[in-house]
């Protein structure tokens, strides 16, 4: 039965006819062959493995990373804090220094020539002598440390145990102990350096006045055999007429010490000559200036004057009469207003009078102080005149002491120059002299080559590195473990992330994918070129999805194609009705039937009434014509779900209401697409999809669940319902894959 009024829902009209396009393949851009055949593995055959790889776990990861990082985090820190707070501190160390000196004073113990490593022999020398149980056992018996705990049994061995010795630079010696008990390991320390320097020390010094006694006996020794000579010299002189004293050598000594002696004391008085006059040229310069006197003369000296000191009584009278007032009376009473107000007066006249009389006071305190400097001036300049008249006659004396050494040196040069015996000897005497007057001054300044550099301290060992790299080790693997475990929870969810896991692990046939939609606010902000492109990659993929099933349903003869998912939210009501609006653009008679009577959507997306529809149908309350509503699409039109209660859903499980009305519908429509419940959550579908020629899975990319996928095709497997294949949803398109020529818009 044919209909010639094209806008008749109801006109019986085929499958196919002359203006149908013919089914055309489109390229898809979204994933590699996603409507090729799987291979024979039939669906609810694909295998699940126990552990994932790295791939799939990073993939899962992907779809939960701020769940991850956030947990991650949390954990992370809180096995950190905790190994922080479980971790031991280190063992304490307590150190000191000791310095030992390559040389001391003017180079008496300096390492030189070819003993030159004398200083390291010395050092070796002095740390075995520290380490020897007779020097360590003194040490433990000292009053300080033997009742200590650590130093009950061998007291040597404790600190053999204990101490460590090392030149952190060449002349200081780290003394280090380490433990737990820092006020005892600071107690064995300090004994151990004090009682080392203290006997180094003595022994020191012992050595050092033995070398005083031998070269002070070498000196006497080198003066006679000298003293010897020049007489032996004088008496070749005097025979030859020379004419020198009777001990030349003796009096070039006398003469020697003397100048040495006039120029120590000329350097003194020169000393004290420049002070004088730096002292003289600050008294010239404060007397040039103008004189500041002394505030605290001035004030004190303001004070004592008659009529201040009469005002300075009146205020301290009304000062106690007030206290006095204060106790008595209120705040605010007029009589201690009024006293308040005298005193205020007293100030003010007694700051009046010290203002008045302070010019005056000034003038005299400057007086005083040019007086006073006039005064010191004079006696600097007193005290100047005798220092420079002693330099004038010391370095006179000089001047003639050195004349008659001139002459000495004359009458005895042919014999000294000549005499191979008493040159060397005056040089190892003069040797000698600087030794012994090193070793002298050593004795007295008490300077040793061994001294304590740094008493023993204690320097606190948290365990800081050890504690923060536990931490850091611990919080990162938590931070590892937790996002492995979410990556692998996640897996274990199997959501689909591709459309080749589709083909191969659900082993069902991909007819479609269609894109992830772009948010609200990508839309509304994005330019209108990148939109018109991402509808039109939409538009051709639906188009690419319904050329599929057209083929399908011309070669085998289907009319009614049913759209479902596993769950809820995974597209297919989104894709329902753009495989219908794709199909009626292509100019077939199309009907979307909604039968998500639960929930339906449908009527939201086309804003048309949810009733009359399939629920009325079903109870035979209306007439199928009654139900059908136009759309805006031409060629499209819907029933809705209607009012869904339980006597639609038994309505629905008797299934001959059910296909009664898709017996009638078949004849009216070219297509049939039906929008259906989800599989797993309730029995809509299937006993829907019982009645129907084939059925097409929607399943969301990131979001569908490869294990509630696999039940839902396994049980319209058990059913025989006919699977045409699925369309993945959610795939992220590549824009520049198409290339300028093809995404762009058509003319009209």
């Amino acid at each position: 039965m044919t209909n010639s009024n094209p806008g008749d829902p109801l006109a019986p009209i085929p499958l196919t006819h002359a203006n149908q396009p013919a089914p055309v393949a489109l390229p898809n851009m979204f994933g590699p062959n996603p409507f090729a055949v799987a291979s024979p593995t039939a669906p609810g055959t694909g295998g699940h493995r126990s552990l994932p790889t790295l791939a799939e776990l990073f993939h899962a990861f992907k779809r939960r990373w701020v769940l991850g990082l956030l947990i991650g985090g949390i954990v992370a820190s809180v096995v950190a804090a905790a190994i922080w707070m479980v971790m031991p501190s280190g063992k304490h160390q307590v150190r000191a220094i000791i310095h030992m000196r390559a040389t001391v004073s003017n180079g008496l113990f300096k390492e030189t020539g070819q003993d030159n490593d004398a200083f390291e022999r010395f050092k070796d020398s002095q740390k075995a002598s520290m380490m020897t149980r007779s020097f360590l056992t003194r040490v433990g018996n000292q009053p300080s440390v033997r009742n200590l705990p650590m130093m009950q049994g061998d007291k040597a061995g404790v600190y053999e145990n204990l101490l460590v010795l090392k030149f952190d630079t060449p002349e200081m010696l780290h003394v280090k102990m380490n433990g737990d008990d820092q006020e005892q390991l600071q107690a064995l320390l300090s004994a151990f350096v004090k009682l080392y320097v203290e006997e180094a020390k003595s022994e020191e010094r012992s050595s050092l006045v033995s070398q005083e006694m031998l070269l002070t006996k070498t000196l006497k020794e080198a003066n006679d055999k000298i003293k010897s000579i020049e007489e032996k010299i004088y008496e070749q002189t005097k025979a030859k007429g020379g004419g020198v004293g009777p001990d030349p050598a003796i009096q070039r000594q006398m003469i020697v010490t003397e100048i040495s002696r006039i120029n120590s004391e000329v350097g003194k008085l020169k000393s004290d000559e420049i002070k004088l006059s730096s002292e003289l040229q600050q008294v010239d310069k404060e007397l040039a200036g103008e004189l500041q006197p002394d505030g605290n003369w001035m004030a004190q000296a303001i004070d004592n004057d008659t009529a201040v000191r009469a005002r300075l009584v009146a205020v301290e009278t009304i000062k106690l009469s007030l206290v006095d007032l204060n106790k008595k009376l209120q705040p605010g009473n007029p009589v201690l207003v009024e006293k308040e107000l005298e005193l205020s007066k007293s100030i003010a006249a007694l700051n009046a009078e010290r203002n008045a009389i302070r010019p005056q006071f000034l003038k005299l305190a400057r007086d005083e102080r040019r007086r006073e400097l006039a005064v010191l001036k004079a006696a600097k300049a007193n005290a100047i005149e005798p220092i420079r008249t002693q330099l004038t006659l010391l370095k006179k004396s000089e001047a003639d002491l050195q004349v008659t050494l001139n002459n000495i040196a004359q009458v005895d040069l042919t014999y000294k120059v000549n005499n191979t015996e008493l040159a060397p000897t005056i040089e190892m005497r003069n040797k000698i002299l600087i030794q012994l007057n090193d070793v002298q001054n050593l004795l007295k300044s008490e300077q040793t080559r061994v001294s304590i550099k740094e008493d023993a301290v204690i320097a606190e060992n948290y365990n800081l590195k050890q504690k923060m790299v536990m931490a850091t080790l611990g919080a990162s693997a938590a931070m590892l473990g937790i996002l492995l475990v979410i990556s692998y929870i996640e897996w274990r969810n199997r959501r689909v992330d591709g459309v080749d896991q589709v083909v191969t692990e659900l082993g069902m046939r991909v007819i479609g994918t269609i894109p992830a939609f772009p948010s609200r606010a990508s839309l509304r902000n994005g330019e209108a070129s990148q939109n018109q492109n991402w509808r039109f990659i939409l538009n051709e993929s639906v188009n690419s999805t319904r050329t599929m099933l057209l083929h399908t349903a011309k070669t085998q003869q289907m009319q009614i194609i049913l759209v479902t998912s596993a769950m809820q939210g995974e597209g297919k009501t989104s894709l329902s009705s753009q495989l219908a609006t794709s199909m009626a653009t292509a100019g077939l008679r199309t009907l979307i039937l909604d039968c998500d009577l639960r929930n339906p959507s449908m009527q939201k997306l086309f804003d048309i009434p949810v009733a009359p529809g399939c629920s009325e149908i079903l109870l035979q309350e209306v007439d199928i014509a009654d139900a059908v509503q136009p759309t805006s699409v031409p060629n499209l039109w819907i029933i809705p779900a209607g009012q869904c209660n339980h006597r639609v859903i038994a309505a629905l499980a008797q299934g001959h209401p059910l296909e009664a009305m898709f017996n009638r519908l078949r004849g009216q429509f070219d297509i049939i697409i039906v929008d259906s419940c989800p599989i797993l959550p309730v029995a809509d579908t299937l006993l829907v999809a019982q009645h129907v020629d084939g059925v097409v899975f929607s399943i969301l990319q990131d979001v569908s669940q490869l294990p509630k996928v696999q039940d839902a095709s396994d049980r319209m497997v058990h059913l025989n319902i006919p699977l045409l294949g699925a369309v993945v949803n959610g795939i992220k398109p590549d824009i520049q894959a198409y290339g300028y020529n093809y995404v762009k818009q058509l003319p009209a």
